[in-house]
């Protein structure tokens, strides 16, 4: 697993993301987290510039007061804060962590290494990298499209496109592309750490989905056999150890499941929102198509990969209930209670359990809301409102 994962840390790093050292080294006696190093430098700049939007943005909030675009620039931003600090905490935890998981690994030394389990990230990685490119193009092409009746220039265009884009920057400064570039430069940055803590939780909940698929192929080749009381001692054993490792790990990505769901929520509602009005070309519409497309599948795959360990989790009581009544003993009714008691998921902070249910919950939530954006703009359909178009958008 440590090595499997170094060439995403790598890439994570690049992006001033999870800043441990020691990644490349044979094992993970090599991590460690120092505070004196470049890499948590590169972190903290990121960090400061994060603050400094912020600031801005709460400068912007007095002068003018809540806003729809404030309103989405306080999301952004604010989130993008929070998910580097708890990246930094991660960075910390991350060589105790991984700790636990080589210990796993001893201990499952007899079931072989999961086949292919690095080149899976790599796709993964690949997919996601790609996806969020496409992503970061079309959301600045769409915001490119949108002042194009600003001027006919094209230095004018991209001076339009900047001023609406950082409209809480250059609201408080005078416009300058020794500013403006940085600017970029950093919200190519956040909008890549939104992406890749999604990926980050993917692929942790994949390593650990297939460690549970390779106990329950073991258990499922001995279905209906009549076994000796320490075979079903060793397997429980086994399962609880990686009960353990889902319960640490849970407590360790917590904080970052809460946030990915949190903001994933909040843009797919806001892209509903921003449907219920006019497009200007089929450039925008189709930018609109993919941006809301792409979003509902990332949310979707964090869901289904992370539900994944509930449902492989539960898959032992399968075989449990078929063991031969003559060697059915105390054993085999541990594991059988272990199995049904315990519920084995990746959580929010303890606010919601991620499960299949909890798809069918927030479907259900974003359905809700559609409804009522739909009869408020029904309502409102004849009345001219600025704050939620897109008339008046030059600078």
């Amino acid at each position: 697993m440590h090595k499997a994962i170094t060439p995403v840390l790598i890439l994570a790093q690049m992006f001033a993301i999870l800043p441990v050292q020691g990644i490349r080294g044979q094992n993970t006696s090599y991590l460690v987290f120092n505070w004196l190093t470049w890499s948590v430098m590169y972190s903290f700049i990121v960090i400061g510039m994060s603050i400094l939007m912020v600031s801005f943005i709460i400068f912007n909030l007095y002068n003018n007061g809540l806003t729809y675009d404030i309103t989405g620039d306080i999301v952004y931003f604010g989130g993008s804060l929070a998910v580097y600090i708890v990246f930094i905490h991660l960075a910390r935890e991350w060589p105790k962590v991984m700790e636990r998981w080589e210990l796993m690994e001893r201990e499952m030394k007899q079931y072989g290494y999961p086949l292919n389990l690095a080149f899976k990230f790599k796709i993964l990685t690949s997919i996601i990298i790609l996806l969020s490119s496409i992503e970061h193009f079309a959301s600045i092409l769409t915001g490119v499209l949108r002042v194009i009746p600003c001027s006919s220039d094209g230095l004018d265009i991209f001076r339009a496109y900047l001023l609406t884009s950082f409209k809480t920057v250059f609201t408080s400064i005078n416009y300058s592309l020794l500013v403006a570039i940085p600017l970029m430069f950093f919200d190519c940055l956040f909008s890549f750490v939104w992406n890749f803590m999604d990926l980050f939780i993917i692929i942790l909940a994949c390593a650990l989905t297939n460690r549970f698929k390779q106990l329950n192929q073991k258990l499922d080749s001995v279905r209906g056999k009549v076994l000796p009381s320490i075979y079903w001692r060793k397997s429980r054993e086994t399962y609880n150890i990686l009960a353990s490792l889902t319960h640490d790990f849970d407590e360790f990505l917590s904080p970052v499941i809460l946030l990915s769901f949190g903001h994933n929520l909040y843009f797919i509602c806001l892209q509903l929102l921003n449907s219920l009005k006019p497009m200007h070309s089929s450039w925008e519409a189709l930018c609109f198509a993919f941006l809301f497309t792409y979003l509902v599948g990332r949310t979707c795959a964090v869901s289904l990969y992370v539900a994944s360990i509930n449902d492989q989790s539960k898959k032992p009581k399968g075989v449990l209930f078929s063991v031969p009544a003559e060697c059915y003993g105390v054993e085999v009714e541990r594991f059988l209670t272990q199995v049904s008691a315990d519920e084995l998921s990746f959580t929010g902070c303890n606010f919601f359990s991620v499960t299949r249910t909890f798809m069918l919950t927030v479907a259900g939530t974003i359905v809700t809301y559609e409804i009522v954006l739909i009869q408020f703009n029904n309502v409102a359909s004849g009345v001219a409102d600025q704050n939620n178009t897109f008339i008046n958008i030059c600078p």
